[in-house]
């Protein structure tokens, strides 16, 4: 009887063993183990330095944000980039300004940029934040924000996935 309690025993720590050591490296290797997460970062403010901005009769103005990326930041290949996210620091004319995100075929819905008459051309803290998400499953095609209204643009911010620096995913061993 003394042979199983210890069989019991040593399998029983066996066992806890190799689940502890699980939980440690899913503790350190877990997170990066992520799939978006093995994906590089990256943030782009593109300055616009409180341009005025407006639509003409009904045709949106728009802001071309890869070519305003490649303007500003010529050493990076924006091919290698997946836009992620979009924020753009604006105000608009009496508040009745919208905008919308597009990224290749697919837009955003139109979001109204804050903006008053005393606000519009003198203080700096009266610029409204908006988040845009990329509506598109891809970041193939022309980024822009579409822009109808009488806009004074502060800066856009991009947040993008760079597919260059991703770093590969370990193979999984086979199971059999």
């Amino acid at each position: 009887m003394t042979t199983d309690r210890s069989k019991n025993r040593a399998g029983f720590s066996a066992a806890w063993g190799v689940f502890l050591a699980a939980v440690f490296f899913l503790t350190i290797l877990g997170p990066g183990m992520a799939g978006k997460a093995w994906a590089a970062k990256d943030r782009f403010v593109l300055e616009y330095n409180d341009s005025q901005i407006r639509s003409h009769r009904g045709e949106p103005a728009s802001l071309f944000l890869k070519k305003a990326l490649r303007d500003q930041y010529p050493w990076v290949d924006v091919d290698d980039l997946e836009l992620r996210r979009v924020v753009l620091i604006a105000k608009s004319r009496q508040g009745r300004g919208e905008a919308q995100l597009r990224v290749g075929h697919r837009m955003t819905d139109m979001y109204q940029v804050d903006g008053g008459s005393g606000r519009f051309r003198d203080r700096r803290d009266s610029f409204d934040r908006i988040h845009f998400s990329n509506p598109s499953y891809d970041s193939n095609g022309p980024w822009q924000i579409d822009m109808l209204g009488n806009f004074v643009v502060n800066k856009v911010v991009l947040e993008v996935d760079n597919r260059q620096h991703r770093q590969r995913m370990p193979p999984r061993p086979y199971r059999f």
